[in-house]
């Protein structure tokens, strides 16, 4: 009995210490108080983690602020990293209304992809009356994102999309009555022109030939359409039909994200897009005018018409990244006579939220009503 009371209170100290040495370690990566107050100027100073828990990573633009601040790192329940490579970055942002979200930033040139609009009503006048998004600080050039903005699709409510630099830590207050939503590809690395040089060197996959795919041969063979808003069957899907020019690296429920490469000299495979999309480029391979596509329907209003285009940010002499609003597109097939490959990202949307978010969020998204009570 005296051996198992020792026992029993060798665990209870032992528990003890470890809990007394995660509190510590929490405490000494905590900010102090003082540096979580906010200023009359509605600037917050910067928080200086230990170097033992800094990320690794490559700001873009002498963006000078401590990889700490960046935002899946200081505040991941409101960036959701859906998928990371040494290349893109894509998070989901929800901001509910309310919400104390900590301070953060984003160190690399962007794409915003939007399926909701906003909604004004505030969600009581103590809220309303706060700062809407106080800065770490109010002097750097990193606050001017230099947004280029484009249009929804013609015929079309959403999606939009817009394009970025890199953002100063901020703390955004959601002070309407619907979550906030989006998603944001962000870029490690802006290939812009070089990649006309570094092509082989950045993507050494390219140089390899893919296996040879055959066009399908039109029929009913090919199975019923897809849908009345795509009337293909669903074989014609980009990733089905050009495997080894659209590759998959996310999906869930909603989205879809693809990488596309063309090679120099390569024709792909008659594909579509069944889905509503988001084209960004963070590359300038060459002349457009070595680039033909080809339709199955010539007379098809799903061709690309009516796209919206953004411009790349105003901002540091940038030349991208851009985006594309586009529908879902018939089948075509690309050919790049250039000498460089062809290199975009393609964010589809398998359900536009659209106005029907702010009735339908928390049956959707019923994790963003308690994320607030999280903190």
């Amino acid at each position: 009995m005296n051996s198992l009371k020792a026992l029993r209170g060798t665990l209870v100290i032992g528990v003890v210490v470890v809990l007394g040495a995660a509190w510590a370690v929490v405490r000494a990566q905590a900010p102090a108080k003082s540096e979580t107050s906010q200023k009359s100027s509605g600037e917050v100073p910067a928080y200086s983690p230990s170097p033992s828990i800094v990320p690794p990573r490559t700001a873009w633009g002498g963006y000078p602020f401590s990889p700490y601040t960046d935002a899946e790192i200081t505040d991941p329940d409101v960036h959701r990293v859906l998928y990371a490579d040494d290349r893109i970055m894509l998070l989901e942002v929800t901001n509910p209304p309310g919400l104390d979200v900590h301070m953060h930033g984003h160190p690399y040139p962007s794409v915003f992809a939007q399926d909701v609009g906003g909604n004004s009503r505030a969600v009581d006048p103590a809220l309303a009356a706060l700062p809407a998004d106080p800065k770490i600080d109010s002097t750097t050039p990193f606050n001017d994102q230099g947004s280029g903005e484009a249009p929804p699709p013609q015929g079309m409510k959403y999606p939009t999309c817009s394009t970025s630099q890199p953002q100063a830590p901020h703390k955004p207050l959601n002070n309407r009555s619907t979550p906030g939503h989006f998603y944001r590809i962000e870029f490690k690395r802006l290939d812009s022109e070089d990649i006309r040089t570094h092509w082989k060197e950045w993507y050494p996959e390219v140089t390899k030939p893919g296996k040879p795919v055959a066009d399908l041969v039109r029929g009913p063979a090919l199975g019923p359409n897809f849908s009345d808003k795509w009337p293909y069957p669903i074989v014609y899907d980009s990733v089905q039909a050009a495997p080894n020019n659209y590759k998959l690296l996310f999906e869930d429920g909603k989205i879809r994200l693809l990488e596309v490469m063309i090679r120099p000299g390569e024709t792909t495979p008659m594909h579509g897009d069944p889905y509503p999309s988001i084209v960004s480029f963070n590359s300038i391979s060459g002349d457009p005018s070595a680039v033909t596509d080809t339709k199955l329907d010539p007379d098809s209003p799903l061709n690309g018409q009516g796209a919206g285009h953004a411009p790349p940010p105003s901002v540091n002499n940038m030349k991208v990244p851009t985006c594309m609003t586009i529908g879902p597109q018939a089948p075509h097939k690309i050919h790049n006579a250039g000498t460089v490959p062809l290199h975009y990202y393609r964010f589809e949307y398998k359900r536009i939220d659209g106005d029907d978010f702010k009735n339908n969020w928390q049956k959707w998204y019923p994790w963003m009503m308690y994320m607030k009570y999280m903190r």
